[in-house]
């Protein structure tokens, strides 16, 4: 089956009032409700505060269908989540010295500019990040059919959907927003040339992730990190005439690998609200975020973030993944100092329904008045 990474446009949201005026075993009570109501699998939540402050992470259900209780240490799978993850690494390389923002594709790959299609001559990095530089979708369905049994290397997978893509005609138009993983896994092997000619040494995607993001992290932490399906949670999909149903660990319970940098991370709830507290509140008025929050005139997305303005919440970020099995929410309040995750190893129907119906309650329990 195809597995492609989703994205819901983020939702606008209303005021809060107190932001801590919910208690941890509130949030778990609701977590429960919200399992049970709308018949889940599982469920996660966590919220964490700029202040230091964290509620939970709380969980409730199942690893899998009748299985074993998920824990709160366990590793969900985020989906297109990893996207702005890409970004945030692109933005550290910057401050490294080892790439520049507005690079152009001739600029991020000089081995192919003689032979790249004069439609890519003027596209950018931000371009590639935010969904506007022309190229499709996704690979077609071949690769899809193919990739996991392709026995070269995921940086050698990534440059060769470059080469393909970048000497043909764009499909799109510049500028104009077409929600695109090849984009993005087109960034991520953007991220591999750099590094790599800095070094002189082939570097993929993933050991970069782990150097930018995690190398300050002790290795227990950095162990809640990974790519492909969870090592205990396991996704959820409808079958036909068997309905809901376990979708295993193995690589068939993901999107091929080489898909990796618009999609393939899974992370632990804590962990995850750390780095993104750590980013977007604490960070929130460093160069770095104020350039990947930074919205172009008339645009509602940039850098792996959808976007929207509250007159009483100021700006809201956001974004939703999937991978056909597996559900995760973020949301960022940078003007309120919150960041909220929110999971579920469900995704159907049930599923997206859940995760919207947690995202009001929270909502409203959240501008509760102490």
């Amino acid at each position: 089956m195809q597995r492609f990474a989703m994205m819901v446009i983020l939702f606008v949201m209303s005021g809060l009032a107190s932001a801590q005026a919910m208690t941890e075993e509130q949030l778990q009570a609701l977590a429960n409700d919200i399992r049970a109501e709308h018949k889940l699998v599982g469920v996660g939540a966590v919220v964490a505060f700029e202040t230091g402050e964290m509620l939970g992470p709380v969980v409730s259900g199942q690893r899998t269908k009748g299985g074993e209780p998920i824990e709160a240490s366990d590793a969900w799978h985020i989906g297109s989540n990893t996207k702005m993850l890409t970004a945030l690494i692109y933005g550290r390389l910057v401050e490294q010295g080892i790439v520049d923002w507005g690079a152009t594709l001739p600029e991020l790959f000089p081995e192919l500019a003689d032979d790249m299609h004069e439609d890519w001559q003027a596209v950018t990095i931000e371009d590639l990040l935010s969904h506007r530089s022309g190229l499709q979708a996704n690979p077609n369905m071949t690769w899809f059919l193919t990739s996991r049994n392709d026995e070269r290397s995921l940086p050698e997978q990534r440059r060769a959907l470059a080469e393909h893509f970048l000497t043909q005609p764009a499909s799109g138009e510049h500028g104009t927003f077409v929600y695109s993983n090849l984009g993005v896994m087109m960034a991520g092997a953007a991220i591999e040339a750099a590094v790599s000619r800095h070094e002189d040494a082939p570097v993929s995607y993933q050991e970069v992730f782990a150097r930018v993001l995690l190398a300050d992290l002790p290795p227990v932490e950095q162990a809640k990190w990974g790519f492909g399906p969870p090592p205990n949670i396991e996704g959820h999909s409808r079958v036909p005439f068997l309905g809901l149903m376990p979708q295993g660990t193995g690589p068939g319970a993901d999107n091929p690998a080489a898909l990796g940098p618009a999609g393939t991370v899974h992370v632990a709830l804590k962990p995850h609200a750390e780095l993104l507290r750590d980013v977007f509140l604490i960070s929130k008025d460093s160069a770095l975020t104020t350039h990947l929050t930074s919205l172009p005139d008339g645009t509602n997305y940039r850098l792996g973030l959808g976007a929207s303005t509250s007159e009483i919440l100021g700006q809201v970020f956001g974004h939703d993944g999937s991978n056909t099995m597996n559900l995760s929410h973020v949301s960022i309040l940078p003007d309120q100092g919150i960041v909220f995750i929110l999971n579920t190893n469900q995704a159907d129907k049930g599923g997206n329904e859940g995760l919207r119906a947690f995202r009001r309650e929270l909502i409203d329990a959240l501008m509760t008045e102490d």
